[in-house]
């Protein structure tokens, strides 16, 4: 009752801020334009109401390496049920906040920003954001496969709250970002002592050398560290690229006391053809490390190739090196077919030296290595909407017995935003 309670208010809230600011809008001057919703105009001040629907369907063939352990999964689940509003006050001052249920679960909001612009190429945000990764900043809308797989779990951190300062240039980025922890989550109270959020601490750059109508390449790396504070240690866990999961396949366990990670992130385009690839080197301070071990390196990336058949290219922006929404050349809203995207993606997370960095070795650990590849294929009727399809094949190399893992995965996604 309590989760339904949240969902109805924060939608409540999303409402009556939604309708209130366009009645404000509305009592003045402005012009409308579509865009996926109306969006009201007025000078340099614009408002818009936002959201996204995200309907999954997810099938698992779970093989355990050894006796018993095997497993079916079938769902179906609303991925995400999102709301919001996002605008601009003037040349200065702009605003988001979006929120929703995912995965069936209570209201939580994602992006909730105050963006200060004092010149046009500087920007100071104050909020939960997201600040390195290029699949991390492309919007869940716009990934070309349904998730990120085991880089986004652990390899960048999704929405954080603080301070993020950006520098623009024409081809270029300058990003650094001081946060704890989500907006979602409780403060941190320690009854008898100093009370500490996580600390974090991250710094991107990235450079768009070529630029063109037909080619584009970007290059970008990042540094993170982070301080667990007095929250619960940083433990390294990944999904089979997919959202859901009802059992654990790969992980350290709780093993972080610190860390801190370097990254790399390449794509390159050329019309219709696109490949991307990210790579983290994560080099974790260990618990109690005299005693338990010394400090293990956990590495995770991924790449992919994608191409459209259908002539689009994917919309790469050089100015803040994100991907944004794709432009279908023949949607059917103006007689067309839509827009088709396949795509072939390859994922791995070697975890092992944290099992080999251990003084006492257990006899079993999902301290292992996962490898994943992913098939994807996405049909736009408009650049709107859009229906996806996934197809896994993922194996988890653990120690000991009964704990490698063979995972077939089916997914299906409908998804609307606007």
């Amino acid at each position: 009752m309590r989760n339904k309670t949240a969902l109805v208010s924060g939608s409540a809230l999303g409402l009556m801020l939604a309708f209130g600011l366009g009645a404000a809008a509305h009592a003045q001057d402005n012009t409308v334009s579509w865009k996926g919703a109306p969006q009201w105009t007025n000078d340099d001040t614009y408002f818009k109401v936002r959201g996204r629907i995200l309907l999954d369907a997810v099938f698992q063939d779970v093989t355990r390496d050894g006796p018993g352990g095997d497993f079916k999964t079938r769902n179906t689940r609303g991925r995400q049920a999102f709301l919001g509003v996002e605008g601009k006050l003037n040349n200065y001052i702009a605003y988001k906040a979006e929120g929703g249920a995912v995965n069936g679960g209570a209201w939580a909001w994602d992006d909730v920003v105050i963006e200060y612009k004092p010149t046009e190429d500087t920007s100071l945000l104050f909020g939960n954001i997201k600040v390195a990764g290029l699949e991390n900043l492309t919007s869940t809308r716009f990934t070309t496969f349904m998730d990120r797989g085991p880089y986004g779990d652990f390899g960048v951190d999704s929405y954080q709250l603080g301070v993020v300062a950006k520098k623009f240039g024409p081809d270029y980025s300058f990003t650094l970002g001081v946060q704890g922890g989500s907006i979602n989550n409780a403060d941190v109270v320690n009854a008898s002592a100093d009370s500490k959020e996580r600390l974090v601490i991250t710094g991107r750059a990235h450079w768009a050398p070529i630029a063109t109508d037909q080619n584009k390449l970007h290059i970008a790396a990042s540094y993170r560290y982070r301080n667990r504070g007095d929250e619960g240690a940083f433990a390294y866990t990944g999904r089979t690229n997919t959202a859901y999961s009802n059992a654990t396949f790969y992980t350290t366990g709780a093993i972080g006391n610190r860390d801190n990670t370097i990254a790399v992130e390449g794509a390159w385009v050329h019309g219709p053809l696109s490949i991307q690839g990210e790579y983290s080197s994560i080099d974790v301070t260990r618990q109690n490390s005299a005693t338990v071990g010394a400090d293990p390196t956990i590495k995770v990336g991924y790449a992919f190739v994608s191409f459209w058949p259908t002539g689009e290219t994917r919309n790469y922006d050089q100015v803040a090196g994100e991907f944004k929404r794709p432009k279908i050349l023949n949607p059917i809203t103006a007689g067309g077919w839509g827009g088709l995207e396949l795509a072939v993606r390859y994922d791995f997370a070697d975890l092992g030296d944290a099992y080999d960095t251990l003084k006492v070795k257990p006899a079993t650990s999902q301290a292992g290595e996962y490898t994943g590849w992913t098939l994807g294929a996405n049909y736009y009727p408009t650049p709107y909407v859009r229906f996806q399809a996934n197809y896994t094949d993922g194996k988890s190399d653990n120690i000991g017995l009964n704990q490698d893992f063979d995972i077939k995965q089916f997914q299906l996604r409908a998804q609307l935003d606007f």
